[in-house]
């Protein structure tokens, strides 16, 4: 995000040893570094802890949703310096500075708390303070297309990031059915993937990689079809099946048996016990190129439904309803587009995730080996936070780009419109306190009841 704030004052020491001058840059411009040697030890070590004690998967969850907003933020920058803007900080994370450096008018670092970034360029509004001499180079003065380019590059990055990622799962690690965001494709790409000993699905012959492709007669083109119809059997029922093995089709049958009582509140219901597996499927990387796109639409509506879900009255209402019952409930059975999961009755209930919650699935995926999966949580997010930040709210990005809007409705061909800032003050104030209930909330359940891979 841009940020506006004057310079902070934390203390700071010169790096020994610091590099010599560049011969090809003015003295103004020359870099300057400042460290505090005692903050950098203790992030190392934080970070070392975090591998030692959670697993090297919460680690590269961390690295990679800093590379992320890193982007995000360079977008910012890149968009700023281009268009003419006065950028004076750069720097990942908050609180207490660790490293920096000055390069020219920018001052570039890392602090110590890795929960976001801030790009500071001057101006952005006129509660801004500006020195005069900078006025011309303010993001208030610049063009109506200038100023919506700088506040839209960061989730223009996201997407940026969400196709690579996409291009790269398609094509080099492979999907279930070649697609992300295809339910119908993905779905009938199941085989099973597990058949559980001394089980009725063992004693029909039922073996690993088998495609039921009709159960009692009916068609089943997903394991949801089979579960559903197992669960309107009863126990004891022989039922009938077609698989496809090795190209060829086998008729089997089972006799149902009674669930183990390892699942709360199924005990005794009809039980074959099977488990699918989705095999994945690569595509060239001409195709990738051209299908990403499609899948990223679709998966852009999709999550448009998703926040749409959660922020709806009913959204709320299960929100609550989950924190009330959250030390009752035993944990979820998936995941979904990253931004909701799916309850153990299967419903879903467009439950948000915290940054808890989506390091827990990343790490899991680590452990499990799917990093499929890890790539597919990182681009859940960036659509996720792509989507997000350009809501039209101050102060996301998209609120920016919503007075830029304004400002270029209300000007005229010789009389510049400039929004008052200091009226949004309390929609500004309203939408962060939304913003922190919810955020402590989805906290609150990911740490009491978390989702499950």
């Amino acid at each position: 995000m841009t940020d506006t704030r004057q310079h902070d004052d934390a203390s700071s020491e010169v790096e020994p040893g610091a590099p010599e001058a560049d011969p090809w840059l003015p003295d103004e411009e020359q870099p300057s570094y400042t460290t505090g040697g005692i903050r950098l030890a203790l992030l190392i070590m934080a970070v070392a802890f975090v591998g030692w004690r959670f697993g090297v998967g919460y680690v590269l969850m961390i690295v990679g949703i800093v590379i992320m907003i890193f982007l995000h933020e360079l977008g910012h920058y890149v968009t700023a310096k281009w268009s003419g803007m006065k950028v004076t900080d750069f720097f990942i994370g908050f609180g207490p500075r660790i490293w920096s450096f000055h390069r020219g008018e920018t001052q570039y670092g890392v602090k110590a708390i890795p929960a976001g970034a801030f790009v500071r360029i001057v101006g952005m509004n006129n509660l801004d303070e500006t020195d005069p001499a900078d006025e011309a180079r303010t993001y208030r003065q610049q063009s109506f297309p200038k100023r919506l380019l700088v506040v839209s590059a960061g989730s223009i990055s996201h997407f940026i990031q969400a196709f690579v990622l996409l291009v790269v799962l398609l094509t080099v690690v492979g999907v279930p059915g070649g697609t992300i965001s295809d339910k119908t494709r993905h779905d009938a790409s199941w085989r099973v993937g597990k058949v559980v000993p001394d089980s009725a699905a063992a004693a029909a012959g039922l073996k690993t990689g088998d495609d039921i492709v009709s159960f009692n007669g009916a068609p089943v083109a997903t394991w949801d079809q089979v579960t559903d119809l197992i669960k309107s059997s009863a126990v004891g029922e022989r039922v009938a099946f077609q698989v496809v093995r090795d190209g060829e089709t086998r008729d089997l049958s089972a006799q149902l048996q009674p669930r183990p009582a390892d699942e709360p509140g199924q005990r005794g219901t009809p039980f074959l016990g099977l488990g699918p597996q989705y095999p994945t499927e690569k595509v060239g990387l001409g195709t990738a190129v051209v299908q990403a796109p499609q899948e990223m639409a679709r998966y852009v509506g999709s999550t448009f439904g998703t926040l749409a879900g959660i922020f709806s009255p009913s959204g709320i209402g299960d929100m609550a309803d989950n924190v009330s019952q959250a030390n009752d409930q035993s944990g979820s059975n998936s995941g979904s587009s990253g931004a909701a999961v799916s309850n153990d009755d299967g419903s879903n209930d467009n439950r948000l995730l915290s940054i808890l919650g989506v390091l827990r699935l990343g790490a899991a995926a680590t452990e499990q080996g799917g990093y499929g999966d890890l790539l597919v949580i990182f681009f859940a997010m960036n659509i996720f936070i792509g989507i997000f930040n350009m809501l039209p709210l101050p102060p996301l990005d998209g609120g920016h780009a919503a007075v830029a809007i304004y400002e270029r409705v209300r000007s005229r061909r010789n009389r510049r419109y400039f929004a008052d800032a200091a009226r949004l003050l309390p929609v500004t104030y309203a939408v962060l306190m939304v913003l922190i209930t919810v955020g402590v909330t989805a906290f609150y359940l990911d740490l009491v009841n978390p989702v499950k891979l």
